[in-house]
């Protein structure tokens, strides 16, 4: 069982305050209030002590975006708080996760609402709320299900389909993003539903059995400036809103781009580099 060691703790520490003061400097620029930002700490391809140690300096919300690598971290995270807080009462059902920001769902366990009916006697004492965020595909709906309290990368109907049969299935309740294409035409993919195909994507989520409406996310695209297409997602969020007042998220901005997102309007970052370092090699 790996643990973080002392120079490590001290790495994350201090990456972590960098990345919380440039939040709070675009935030400010932005005329916006930094406690109106979520972070979302992406830690694909590091060790379930990286995501502890984070999780003891605040950090609440976690992202992962392979099933295969994500469960048997989910599933140490979750061992190692369960047996660190043996000794304590759960927290009780409906409770906000610290740092999730904007009142928006943090974990949507059992349908009910957040946490849902006795999910408290499930779910350790300053559990992480996880988020998967890559391509998602129809075979694995059920696995993610399993641990996933967050899918953002919605971009498909029959994705919809499959992850709601999994979702009330396992009877969970699943905040959802759609993601939203921002590539320039003849660019390389990053997935997404084109902006024209969102609005019903968006009503097949609200209508869905055990999946609840958060918002949309997008990935600037390679090679050119970001802003313009934040723009472009602020606006198609807008008119998300304008059907679906409840769907107030804007998942957008990473490492290199934070600034840009804030400036339009993203409600979540999604920050892995900036955080833990240069990604590690996936075996």
């Amino acid at each position: 069982m790996a643990v973080t060691s002392g120079a490590d703790l001290a790495r994350l520490r201090a990456n972590l305050g960098e990345v919380r003061e440039r939040i709070a400097v675009a935030a400010r620029a932005a005329g916006r209030e930094p406690a109106e930002l979520t972070l979302i700490a992406v830690s694909k391809t590091w060790p379930a002590a990286d995501v502890l140690a984070l999780r003891a300096l605040g950090v609440t919300h976690f992202a992962e975006n392979r099933e295969q690598e994500a469960a048997p971290k989910v599933a140490e995270v979750l061992s190692r708080l369960g047996t660190a807080a043996s000794s304590q009462a759960a927290r009780p059902a409906g409770a906000p996760g610290a740092g999730g920001g904007l009142g928006v769902p943090g974990r949507l366990g059992p349908a009910g609402g957040a946490d849902g009916p006795g999910a408290a006697a499930r779910v350790p004492v300053g559990a992480p709320v996880w988020h998967f965020v890559g391509q998602l595909q129809r075979n694995k709906a059920n696995a993610v299900a399993r641990w996933a309290d967050w899918v953002q990368s919605v971009d498909r109907p029959e994705l919809v389909a499959s992850l709601s049969r999994a979702a009330a299935s396992q009877g969970r309740m699943i905040a959802v993003c759609v993601q939203v294409c921002l590539d320039t035409p003849g660019a390389t993919g990053r997935g997404g539903a084109a902006p024209g195909d969102v609005a019903r994507m968006t009503d097949l989520v609200a209508e869905a059995a055990g999946l609840r409406l958060a918002g949309v996310m997008a990935v600037a695209p390679r090679g050119v400036p970001p802003r313009p297409a934040f723009a472009r997602l602020r606006e198609v969020a807008e008119e998300v809103r304008r059907n679906h007042p409840e769907a107030r998220v804007v998942s957008a901005g990473m490492s290199g781009d934070l600034e840009a997102a804030v400036a339009e309007g993203a409600t979540h970052l999604r920050i892995g580099t900036a955080l833990f370092g240069e990604r590690r090699p996936v075996p």
